[in-house]
């Protein structure tokens, strides 16, 4: 009897101590994860209340993160505490800090947070790469975005715009609404896959393409769960090396890489395309690009103090692996493709509810081009000031990444708030939020390109506006991306007046789960116009 109400009292004890056991440790996992959570408490910084192994992150379920950023600005101010996970993290809007952060201490604040991906060419993308292997990559891959690089690829433009424009007179021809972000969608591609590789593909009639279909998972409209682990969990993801990116997706333009490079070794062709670019341009310092890059004033509006010294008397010792190689063709895909056709889906948005601009932007590129005998140049477009005004408030408005990321290398003292920074703790600058505050742009919702008049982009800092970065992490194929957005504007509107209908979705909806900002649809009418200023 004994026996057995022993055995049944231990029947009883054990899962009860079991439980206790699991009790304690998920306690003490609570206790642990919570340590950091008085982080900026202590140091007097307003912050947003975190929850334990989640941080301040669940705020952004089923909420647009630029929404959730802009909402934080507005009631924290320009300096504010957050969490991801247990992760202290500090948001920085005030301009002059943020040209500290970028710039000024750049050699503080030289990487952006790392990201272990369990593979070997994500981690090889110039966007991750930490510390020296940054600075020899970033001076190898620059060369290839050059002025005179970028005019050897006027071509690619102009004839990706003149296959978009057809498929656009489909619709005109019949008064029929489109859909413009799909359009756009497909010339990116077209223009990646083209400049890239020197491979031509038809992605307006062929979205089951194989370029295309690889590509859906990168730009899906919910956060990948791998993505949402490594947010909240990045010690997991980093114990079990799981893949961040997508494995098939980064596989397939990987061996298309790899490909390539291996039929043009066999063949000893070359191609006048961003992977030979890339493949030569280590060896590849000429003068004739800087002679080139004299008197180019694409990046007028765009270019801030770029801290050269970082870049000053080095010379990499060693030039791309096969891996790093491969990585830079497979984030310049990914970089440009959705940034791309989303900027020109809200240009395109704006202008049609704008007709007056639309109308005083189609006067300065038709007396532009007409002066020029119907040609477009590289040279005719750095004539169109008002294009890049268009542009810069597209952008200014709408920014491609909603926020920047640098991580302190050492404690820091931020400035003259009295905040001592710690070491390893990554500063988030709101770009989105910036762009759209109305002390730096009044009526910021208002889309008005005289903003970026000179006399106007004199009155305001320059770390006020930051659509590509700034300093020496800024966007690397800055001038690629706008000359590529200006040509195909110049061809769209050349050929059509853009109209609002019925279907256009006034305010603009967007997409949730991604860094980056993506309108949802915009649908638009396109009105074929009778005097074309360009030649066919």
């Amino acid at each position: 009897m004994e026996a057995a109400i022993g055995g049944s009292f231990a029947l009883i004890i054990a899962p009860l101590g079991i439980t206790a056991l699991l009790g304690f440790a998920l306690i003490f996992l609570i206790w642990k994860s919570g340590r950091s959570y008085d982080c900026w408490k202590k140091r007097g910084v307003p912050y947003v209340k975190p929850y334990p192994f989640f941080g301040s992150v669940l705020e952004n379920l089923g909420r647009r993160i630029h929404e959730v950023e802009n909402d934080r600005y507005k009631k924290y101010g320009a300096v504010y505490g957050h969490f991801e996970g247990t992760s202290p993290f500090l948001s920085v809007a005030d301009p002059e800090l943020v040209r500290s952060v970028l710039v000024k201490d750049f050699h503080i604040f030289s990487n952006r947070r790392e990201l272990t991906t369990g593979d070997v060419i994500t981690e090889s993308m110039l966007q991750l790469l930490q510390g020296e292997n940054w600075k020899r990559v970033r001076t190898i891959v620059s060369p290839t975005f050059s002025t005179g690089k970028i005019k050897r690829m006027m071509s690619i433009f102009s004839s990706c715009s003149k296959v978009l424009v057809d498929n656009y007179s489909k619709f005109a021809e019949k008064g029929e609404p489109v859909d413009v972000k799909k359009i756009f969608g497909a010339f990116s591609m077209d223009v990646i896959a083209n400049s890239a590789f020197s491979t031509k593909i038809d992605s307006h009639n062929d979205p089951n393409n194989a370029f295309v279909t690889a590509a859906r998972p990168f730009f899906q409209n919910t956060v990948p769960w791998r993505l949402a682990l490594w947010l909240v969990f990045p010690s997991i993801v980093k114990l079990f090396k799981i893949k961040v990116a997508s494995p098939l997706s980064t596989k397939f333009f990987a061996d298309v890489t790899l490909n390539i490079i291996k039929e043009r070794k066999r063949t000893g062709q070359t191609r006048n395309d961003f992977l030979q670019l890339l493949i030569e341009a280590a060896d590849e310092q000429k003068a004739e690009e800087k002679v080139a890059e004299k008197g180019d004033n694409i990046l007028n509006n765009y270019e801030g103090e770029t801290n050269e010294e970082v870049f000053k008397n080095f010379k990499p010792k060693k030039t791309l692996s096969s891996d790093e190689l491969v990585a830079q063709c497979v984030i310049f895909f990914l970089a440009g493709f959705e940034t791309t056709a989303s900027a020109l889906s809200f240009a395109c948005y704006y202008l049609a509810l704008n007709p007056d601009i639309q109308d005083k932007l189609f006067k300065e590129l038709d007396e532009t081009i007409r002066a020029e005998n119907g040609e477009l140049t590289y040279e005719s477009l750095q004539g169109m000031k008002y294009l890049d005004n268009v542009i810069s408030e597209t952008l200014r408005i709408n920014p491609p990444a909603i926020r920047l990321e640098r991580v302190a290398s050492t404690d820091y003292k931020l400035g003259n708030t009295g905040i001592t920074v710690p070491k390893k703790t990554c500063i988030t600058i709101p770009v989105y939020a910036i762009h759209r505050d109305p002390k730096f742009y009044p009526e910021p919702l208002k889309f008005d390109p005289d903003r970026f008049l000179p006399e106007e982009r004199a009155k305001r800092n320059p770390y006020t506006f930051m659509p590509f970065g700034s300093g020496p992490r800024n966007c690397v194929a800055m001038r690629f991306a706008l000359v590529e957005v200006k040509v195909c504007l110049v061809y769209v509107l050349s050929h059509f007046r853009i109209k609002a209908c019925p279907q256009t979705k006034v305010p603009l909806e967007y997409r949730k789960g991604s860094g980056l900002l993506q309108p949802l649809d915009v649908t638009l009418l396109m009105e074929l116009r009778e005097n074309i200023p360009l030649k066919n």
